[in-house]
Parts: C-alpha cells; structure tokens; sequence
C-alpha cells in the first residue's frame, strides 16, 4: 500500500495567518465592540454622548467592513439605546418608519411597475434608433437612456437593464470583425476590451449620475433629507421635489456632459482623429447597417406598446407631476390648497408619502390589460376569461425584490442621528471640530467633497450619508454656517463611486457580466471622478445658493 506524502507541520504564524484570512468577518464583529469600549467610559459618570459616540464608531466601522449585513448593523441602536437610557424604544422605532420610509417604499414601487411592464427597454431602443449607431452615437444614446431612466428607477435596475442591450450591440460588430468584446491576458484570462470596458463603464456611471436627478433616484437622496428634517424639524420645506430638482438636474446634466466627453477621449479617440484609438473604433457603413437591423429586430420582439406600459406611464407620469405640484413655492400648489381648506397651520401637513402611497395603490388596483371587458362582450362561455386579471403591479413579485434591507439602513442612520441630537453628541463633534472656522467655507465645502468621496468608493453610500451628514451638519452650525449647505455637499457626493467596484451594486453588475478588470475600471472612473468634484463644489458653492438663498444666512431653525 503506497503511503501519503507526510505534509510538514502549519507554523502557528502559518495557522494564525489563514484564519484571519477566513474569519475575518467574524473577528472584526467580535473585537471592534471590545475595543471601543474605553469611549463609553472617558467620563464618570457615564454620559449619554459617549454611548452614543461609541454606537456611531462600532456603526461606521461595521458599514464600512461589512463584517455583518448592512442591515443587521442597523438594529443596533434598537439594542443600545433603550438599554443604556439614551433614548426609548418607542423612539428609536419611530425612526424605522416615518415619511422618508414611506417616500422611499413608494419610489421603489414605481420603479418596478417600469422594470415589470418593460417600458424601460423599449424608451432604450427607441432612443438608439433615434440617435444612430457610430460608437460616439451609441455611447451617447444608451448613456442619456440610463441616466434618465436611472432618475427614477434604482441605479443598479437601469445599470443591469443596459447589460443586454450593450452585449447585443457589441455582438454585432464583433460578427463584422470591426471589434473584440473580449480579449486574453497572459495568463490567459478573458477580460473586457477597452471597448467593451467604455460601455459598461459609461452604463454604470450614467446609472450613478442619474441617481441625483430627482428625489426618488437613489436612497441616498431620500437618507439625507430624512436626516436634515430629523435634526431640524422647524426648517421650511428646503429639499421638496421642485427645489430638490432644481438644484440636482443641471448638476445631472454637467456631470453626465463632463463623463461622457472624458470616456470618448480616453477610448474613442474623440478629439484624437490620428491615434491609433480612433482608428480601432471606427464603424464601417456595413457594421452601421448590421447594428442598426439587430435593434429593428429587438424592438419587433417587443411588439406594439401595451396597454400596461400605458397604464405605467399614466400613473408614473401623473405622479411626477403631482410630486412637482404639491407645493412648489412658486404657486400654489394641490397640498397648499389640502391645507387651507381644513385650516392647517403644518407647512408640511400633506408630504410627498401621501401620494406615493396613493400611487402605490392605484397601481395594486388598476388592471394591467383589457381582457376583462370580454366578461361584457363575450356571447359563449369559452369566450369568457379563464383566470384573473392582473394589476399593473404584481404584489407576489414585488415581495421577492424589493430591497427591504435598505428601509432598515435608513432607520438605523435616523436613529443614530436622533440619538446624537438627544445626548448632546452632535455638540461635542461640533466643538472638536470648531478650529475650521478659521478656513474659507469654499474650503470647508472642497474638504468634505473629497473626504466623502474617498469613503463612499469603499462602502454604502447610505451608510456614508448616516455617519457623515450629521457630523458636517453640526460642524456647520459650529462655524456659523447653514447646516444645509453641508448636508446636500455630503449627501449629492456620497452618490459618486466611479472607480471601485465595491462602491455601489452598479458597478459591481458590469464588472461581473464583462469581466472588466479592476485596474481598467480605476483607470475608467479616474476622469469622472475628477470631474465630479470640481463640477459639484463649483455647483455648491455658487449655484446652491441661487436655488436656497437661505444657505447664506443662519436662520431660527438652527438655534
């Protein structure tokens, strides 16, 4: 019998080595705790602030790690506060459920009755064949479509929708031997061409970029209205659908202007007709033609538009309006009118949720197809329609994706903020950081562009928004600055990951369905990156406050 090779005997650095290569998860979420300890106990006795203090480090660190789910995270201050007397249960559960929750249920809903009735893949195809089929074309058509769609669906819905439909262009060309999808290292591993990498890259980023468009884009919009209402409740209505877009679209459309040229320049050639790049992406009038039959034939396959992608478009787009026309300062508006026929004083009586939900409503109602009219028409009962009609939205389906998780992340960050106002934590930070006073608040605002940028290319952006806005907000009311000018510069910023994959889901789905290098999508979202921060401090500093003159001066509310 042939005996086995002995193997030599793990050194314990060996053993102690893989170990934290393996459970690593599970060290940080049972050290971190331990030894954090010592900021509960810099005082005696123990102040409220300091248990809040030590809530926020384990939370940040937990986040930013993802050493437990996001979500799991969040329940700490359902555990610590009423247990140390910091806040009670009753309040800390509020902040699980209030009018963001509501708004951000609601934008999700919406953006699944377009993702179920696939009305967003025909406004794509639509598009390319409107614009044309040269690189330059296409990479602009599916960038606008992403980033619109992006607007009003999740980021990582519009980025996962693009992943087809950039493949199947692709394919095409590849077929015409005019390009290749993928090419093979030395190793020989198949990665993404340069080619491949520009229009998964400009998918994703568009789907970011768009994110900040309206209210509804991403979580992170609704998380940092939650918390600058949480902290001042008495501040008139700043961030409502009409002044929230009036801001958030230009800074939109510059930001998507500025990625696109850098993403042609660096890989196709734009402004470059002689390098070797510009001539490697040119598109023969025979892979024009191939590209431009391949979406006739997608766009067939969908038919003629349906009655549901009517009915999606009539309530989604009544709802925008209506978003737009609650109370928009310039006129009166329908809530405005709510509140003076009952007499309410409540500026803020009829918010964004009640619609949402009355949407959400209508959408379960409403038929998504005529075919019950044949219970009135039909004259035999083989005529009659066999089994139910279903509403414009599927309640079975929606359960199974709706990212239920992030409702929880966003209590957990209202919560820690609620605690941090309670306990006098939000002072103490404010106090630390009040030797910025000395520095131009044009610098202020450029210093937490970058610090936020930084962090959020490397953790949720919801979570970078829970533990970064109110820090800057109360920093602001310490140097005599309006805390809303830090909490949009926060909160607009923490949306832009453009070079790490693990920043956001988007970018996660291209470099997983194109197998595109982690150098190559660093080396993709350096421009963008750079251009986002001059383009969003320039914004900031000079446009915001044509938008909120108010960010000029430090009104009542912040005392």
């Amino acid at each position: 019998m042939l005996s086995r090779k002995e193997e030599p005997d793990l050194e314990t650095i060996e053993k102690l080595r893989i170990f934290c290569a393996v459970h690593w998860r599970g060290l940080v979420t049972f050290f971190i705790p331990i030894i954090l300890l010592p900021i509960v106990y810099r005082t005696s006795p123990v102040e409220h602030y300091n248990i809040a203090m030590y809530c926020l480090c384990v939370m940040a660190i937990f986040w930013v790690t993802e050493c437990i789910p996001l979500a799991v995270t969040s329940f700490l201050p359902m555990i610590l506060f009423p247990m140390t007397g910091v806040l009670s249960a009753t309040d800390v559960c509020r902040a699980y459920m209030n009018d963001t929750m509501m708004m951000f249920i609601g934008s999700m809903i919406l953006a699944y009755s377009v993702e179920q009735s696939g009305l967003h893949k025909r406004l794509a195809y639509f598009a390319i064949r409107v614009i044309g089929y040269s690189h330059m074309k296409l990479l602009f058509a599916m960038s606008i479509v992403t980033t619109f769609v992006s607007m009003w669906i999740t980021n990582t819905a519009a980025t996962t929708m693009m992943v087809p439909i950039n493949f199947a262009v692709l394919k095409v060309f590849e077929d015409q031997k005019l390009l290749k999808i993928y090419e093979t290292t030395k190793s020989g591993e198949k990665v993404a061409s340069d080619i491949t990498t520009c229009y998964f890259c400009a998918a994703t980023y568009s789907a970011t970029i768009g994110g900040v468009g309206t209210l509804v884009g991403t979580a992170t919009n609704l998380a940092f209205k939650g918390l600058f209402v949480a902290n001042y409740p008495k501040a008139q209505e700043y961030l409502s659908f009409p002044l929230f877009s009036a801001f958030s679209v230009p800074l939109m459309i510059l930001l998507e202007a500025a990625m696109l040229i850098q993403m042609a320049i660096q890989f196709l050639g734009f402004l470059r007709p002689a390098s070797d790049t510009a001539k490697k992406t040119k598109i023969s009038p025979e892979g024009m033609k191939a590209a431009e039959k391949t979406v006739k034939e997608d766009t067939a396959k969908l038919g003629k538009i349906t009655f549901w992608e009517i009915m999606v478009i009539i309530l989604f787009g009544g709802a925008m309006i209506l978003f737009f026309c609650r109370s928009p300062q310039m006129f009166s508006g329908w809530g405005d009118a709510i509140r003076t026929y009952f007499d309410l004083s409540d500026e803020k009586f009829v918010r964004d949720s009640a619609l949402a939900a009355i949407i959400m409503f209508l959408m379960f109602l409403l038929p998504s197809t005529l075919k019950f009219f044949k219970n009135c028409s039909a004259k035999y009962y083989e005529d009659l329609p066999k089994g139910r009609v279903e509403s414009v939205l599927n309640w079975s389906k929606i359960v199974t994706v709706m990212p239920y998780s992030f409702t929880f992340l966003l209590g957990g960050g209202f919560a820690l903020s609620e605690a941090a106002k309670q306990s006098g934590l939000n002072e103490k930070i404010g106090e630390s950081l009040s030797s910025l006073k000395s520095l131009p608040n044009i610098l202020i605002i450029f210093f937490i562009i970058i610090v936020v940028i930084f962090f959020t290319n490397f953790a949720s952006n919801v979570a970078i928004v829970n533990v970064f806005a109110p820090i800057f907000m109360q920093m602001a009311q310490q140097i005599n600055q309006n805390p809303l000018w830090y909490c949009i510069t926060a909160g607009f910023t923490a949306s832009f990951c453009f070079m790490i994959p693990v920043g956001t889901p988007g970018n996660l789905v291209v470099q997983s369905a194109a197998s595109i290098p982690t150098q190559k999508m660093i080396r993709a979202g350096f421009g963008p990156t750079v251009s986002t921060i001059i383009i969003t401090w320039l914004l900031v500093v000079f446009y915001a406050p044509i938008i909120w003159p108010d960010l000029l001066t430090m009104p009542e509310w912040t005392k």
